[in-house]
Parts: structure tokens; sequence; C-alpha cells
């Protein structure tokens, strides 16, 4: 009798060992990748055009940084675009943009209006800030003739949102 009660114990405490053994394997399985495949650089494209002709093009040695920031996006760059990253903790992103031509620098800014949405990509990833521009218009008296937006809604997405015609 003792034989069998030992027996049962052992085969009792076998099965529960092997439930919860495929239990956690179980939940285990349910556990996502932790690597964020995601893109979580959000952006705004700019493309350059001709005011005459309306055809993209591009410009040599363009410098352009961020109204209220030291370091430079670009530096002396020939661009046909520009991806401008905007700012989370402000409704409105400036840029100065500045073309070299004969030893000469044309500078002219890029005024931005935006919104911004946090929004939650998963628990690999984070949050981003998505922004919807409701407003884009040049600076000054620069050489920027105007400016159009073509699509609001900036995501992490490479898409163009404004086009600058020179």
């Amino acid at each position: 009798m003792l034989r069998n009660a030992t027996t049962t114990s052992l085969t009792r405490n076998f099965s529960l060992s092997l439930a919860l053994l495929l239990l956690s394997l179980f939940l285990q399985a349910c556990v996502s990748n932790t690597n964020c495949y995601e893109s979580k650089e959000v952006m705004a494209y700019c493309g350059f055009y001709s005011a005459e002709t309306g055809k993209a093009g591009s410009i040599e040695k363009v410098s352009v940084r961020g109204l209220g920031s030291d370091s430079l996006i670009y530096d002396n760059k020939t661009l046909s675009k520009l991806a401008l990253p905007l700012r989370s903790d402000a409704l409105e992103s400036v840029f100065i943009i500045e073309i070299e031509q004969s030893s000469t620098v044309f500078r002219d800014s890029l005024r931005l209006s935006h919104t911004n949405n946090d929004w939650f990509i998963s628990m690999e990833c984070g949050c981003i800030v998505l922004h919807t521009l409701f407003d884009a218009r040049p600076g000054g008296a620069g050489f920027i003739d105007s400016v159009r937006i073509v699509n609001p809604e900036i995501k992490n997405a490479v898409t163009e949102h404004v086009k600058i015609y020179l």
C-alpha cells in the first residue's frame, strides 16, 4: 500500500511538473519579438522645384539648420529634397536655409506650422510624435518664391509633404 501511495504521489508530481513546463513553454511562445522593425524617424520631406517651370530640381551648396539650434541639418550639400525634423515641443518649426552661389550666401527661412500627436507603436518600439501641417510659408524676401503643402500628414514614411518653389 505504501508503494501504491508513493507511486501515485510521484505520478501526480510528474504530471504537475509536466503541466507547468508545458504552460511556461506556451506562455514563452506568446511573447513577441523584442526587436523594433518600425521606423521611428518622423521627418517633413520638402522637394525643390522651379517657380517658372514647376519641374523638380536640385540645388548646390545648401546648408540648413533649425532656428534656435546651433547644429546643422545639412552643411554645404547638393540636394533635391530636405528631410526636416519638426519640433515636438512647439506648434511651429522654423528652418534657416542658406545657398552659396559665386561666393555669395543667400539666406531665407521656411516656417512650418503643425500639430503634434503622440503615437504608440508597440512595447518594443515605444512612442513617436506624428505631425499634421496646417501652414507652410517662406520667411521673408529671400530666394524662396512660394511654398505648397502637398501632403499634410507627417508620419514615419518617406513621402513628400512640401514643395518649395525657387
